[in-house]
């Protein structure tokens, strides 16, 4: 028998999961109707320890009632003033004893001294001493003493040396249940051998009754009180196969550990469990392997046979001759089965037709292709098409093959992962007309051997036209490497008559300071603004044209940070109130000294902050001062400057337009704040001179954040003493506008 056929695994299968089935349902069984008898047995145990304790108890309430005869009693009431040998004699005889199996009595007036007391022996009625625990009544034993309330009462059991008593305690009081109470009677009855088998013969049952601080009592009753507890007293332990114990625990009238009270009862409950769980067990076997055997037989039958049968059938079929058909028999699942194998031999039929014309294709478009296609080995041509033969100069295509491999082509071998290769190589054609092509190599795995196709194409024209782009772009980048330079010069000439402009724009306003003509003073002011606001262009356009070409250094100085920003606060505070807004450094201890370039990083942030001013109106801009950790790799840490306004803000569309030069996000926005789009570039690359960045987030008609982030110490190159401050001038000209 093969362990590899499809009978064999089947039957192994088969009993696996008959076996483990069998298996789950005896632990099943044998766990449910186990569980449920021993549930039943302890059910019926703590039953017959509760109708112990219940006889207990009601032994406990007739000695009460009886002690409640004589404590209610004109002569009793009596005896306690005036002590009479009389009463006594007629009332406490041995027989009184004896009659209501009592153990002892005492009468205690209520001064808490003994009146009268007697003990008795029950079994051999004899007299003995009262129990020396009961001989004085303070303490603990006061309790027992009931004639402060003449409707109170208590009973219990008492623990002693000598074994556990019921003790029942009454005020003493008349006929007619009046007081004062003189006094309390006591009555007890002991729970001695004689008073245990009465119980038993009333409950027709084993009983013993032990303290529970009897160190000397069994295993068994020890562990029932240790299974016990306030919420469940009674306790079920099994003693043997044959005997189980139940117990409960009685606390005594003190509310202290009292007696264990136990019962032991045959265990007739579990053993019919053991014998129902085996029966069953037996006959769920039984029936498992009967329902096994009758399974494997069907399956056999009806599935087994039939799939070995169709098994031979396809063996026979020839994937060169696929008209070959199985037999099909019967309507189900494997009747399906082989009409989808006789529809998959058609369709590997009509497959094997379309192979055929789809190979014949392939080889018309190979011909057709105006790239030459070259298949070889290394060192030999196995294939190639018209173009390829044109190409070597060897003719017909149908001569190349066996013909020797150009050297240049040889040399180039394809990755071993199949990925394509790609390079650019010069060939000398037969013809002597050196040309560039571009190759691409690639294995070529098919049944017998492994090949290498490399498909050639022409790129002379193409390197012509990238050689003639080449010289565009860079006759474009003289060209712009020219307007930049013009823009420079021109920014630079036009500086001085503007210097002049604003120079005598002061001096006659101070000439016609202490005047009366207010015309002319406006006059005067609004050529000096707009000489200066005209100076901060040119500055700005300057500033770029110097960073486009190259020519605008940083210069890395010690930096006291609060100094910059008082710097910056008294250089913006025009703008801040220009619009009524308010302006708020936050955080600014958390950075105390840096190196950098104190003038670029300066310019930066009065543009940042100007900017806020311009699209705020009533509102606060707040500058917040944060250190970030360095970058990986990093000399110091980075300081973060995040201005915040709470202005007009900017449509996440037009947020990557706002660095471009002489751009602004909105033309109405030109018109109504003015501005060249010159400051925000102009900061970016700024920030970049520095080491740093410059970021924004925004939400329209909330606010918008800028943050500047440049290292706390800058590495540069040292910079050349020529170089101009234009951020300072720029800065304390906007200001003053």
């Amino acid at each position: 028998m093969k362990l590899t056929s499809l009978r064999t695994r089947t039957l192994i299968a088969t009993l696996i999961i008959l076996f483990g089935l069998v298996g789950f349902l005896l632990f099943f069984t044998y766990t449910i109707i186990g569980h449920g008898f021993q549930v039943l047995e302890e059910r019926i145990v703590q039953e017959h320890v509760q109708q112990a304790a219940n006889a207990l108890y009601d032994s406990l309430a007739s000695l009460d009632r009886t002690t409640n005869d004589y404590a209610i009693w004109d002569a009793t009431y009596a005896f306690v003033a005036e002590p009479d040998l009389a009463y006594v004699n007629d009332n406490f005889a041995p027989t009184t004893f004896s009659n209501n199996n009592l153990s002892y009595v005492a009468v205690v007036n209520t001064a808490g001294a003994v009146v009268y007391a007697h003990a008795t022996d029950l079994a051999s009625e004899q007299e003995v001493a009262p129990p020396a625990e009961l001989a004085h009544f303070t303490g603990a034993n006061a309790r027992l003493l009931q004639h402060d309330d003449p409707n109170g009462h208590l009973s219990g059991v008492v623990v002693l040396a000598d074994g556990p008593m019921l003790l029942a305690a009454r005020p003493i009081l008349t006929n007619q249940g009046a007081g004062p109470a003189r006094g309390t009677l006591l009555m007890g009855r002991r729970l001695d051998a004689r008073e245990i088998a009465r119980l038993a013969a009333i409950i027709r049952m084993p009983l013993t009754v032990r303290r529970l601080d009897d160190s000397s009592q069994p295993p068994a009753p020890q562990q029932a009180a240790l299974a016990s507890t306030a919420e469940q007293p009674n306790g079920v332990i099994p003693r043997d196969n044959q005997r189980i114990s139940g117990s409960t625990r009685i606390a005594d009238i003190f509310g202290q550990p009292g007696v264990l009270l136990q019962v032991e009862l045959p265990r007739d409950v579990a053993q019919l469990g053991q014998e129902v769980t085996r029966q069953y067990g037996l006959v769920l076997l039984g029936l498992g392997l009967l329902f096994g055997v009758l399974v494997f037989w069907l399956i056999e039958r009806v599935v087994l046979a039939r799939i070995i049968t169709l098994n031979a059938q396809v063996a026979v079929v020839d994937a060169s001759h696929p008209d070959v058909q199985v037999t099909v028999t019967g309507r189900d699942e494997i009747s399906q089965l082989g009409s989808a194998i006789n529809q998959m031999l058609v369709r590997l039929g009509h497959a094997q037709q379309q192979l055929v014309e789809n190979e014949r294709r392939y080889r018309q478009i190979i011909e057709l292709s105006p790239d030459p296609i070259i298949v070889h080995d290394g060192r030999h041509i196995q294939y190639t098409n018209t173009a390829g033969a044109r190409l070597l100069g060897l003719g017909a295509a149908t001569t190349a093959h066996g013909q020797p491999l150009d050297a240049t082509i040889g040399a180039l071998i394809p990755p071993r992962d199949d990925t394509p290769l790609r390079v650019e190589r010069v060939l000398l054609p037969p013809d002597g007309e050196a040309i560039e092509v571009e190759l691409v190599v690639l294995s070529l795995h098919d049944q017998e051997h492994e090949s290498i196709q490399v498909l050639v194409r022409n790129i002379t024209a193409r390197k012509q036209i990238e050689q003639a782009l080449r010289t565009a772009k860079e006759a474009a980048e003289t060209a712009n490497r020219a307007k930049t330079q013009f823009l420079a010069t021109m920014s630079h000439e036009l500086r001085t008559p503007l210097t002049s402009i604003i120079g005598y724009a002061d001096l006659l306003n101070e000439m016609f300071a202490d005047t009366s003509d207010h015309e002319v003073r406006q006059h005067l002011k609004r050529i000096r603004s707009a000489g200066a606001h005209l100076l901060v262009i040119i500055n700005a356009v300057l500033d770029i044209t110097r960073i486009e070409a190259g020519r605008m250094h940083v210069q890395a100085v010690p930096v006291t940070l609060a100094a910059l920003l008082h710097l910056v606060t008294d250089s913006i505070q025009p703008l801040v109130e220009r619009n009524g807004n308010r302006f708020e450094i936050a955080n600014c201890a958390a950075v105390d000294t840096m190196e950098t370039d104190e003038v670029h990083l300066r310019q930066i942030l009065i543009n940042l902050i100007g900017n806020a001013c311009k699209f705020t109106h009533a509102g606060l801009i707040t500058l917040t001062v944060t250190m970030l950790p360095g970058k990986a790799g990093a000399a110091s840490d980075d300081v973060s400057f995040a201005v915040r306004d709470t202005g007009i803000g900017i449509h996440p569309d037009q947020v990557a337009r706002l660095f471009h030069n002489f751009v602004q996000v909105d033309a109405s926005l030109t018109r109504k704040y003015g501005g060249t789009g010159l400051g925000l570039a102009l900061s970016r690359r700024l920030a970049s001179l520095l080491g740093g960045s410059l970021t924004v987030t925004s939400t329209p008609e909330v606010g918008s954040t800028f943050t500047l982030t440049v290292p706390r110490k800058l590495r540069v190159a040292a910079t050349p003493a020529w170089i101009l401050d234009f951020g300072l001038l720029q800065s304390e000209t906007l200001a003053k506008q």
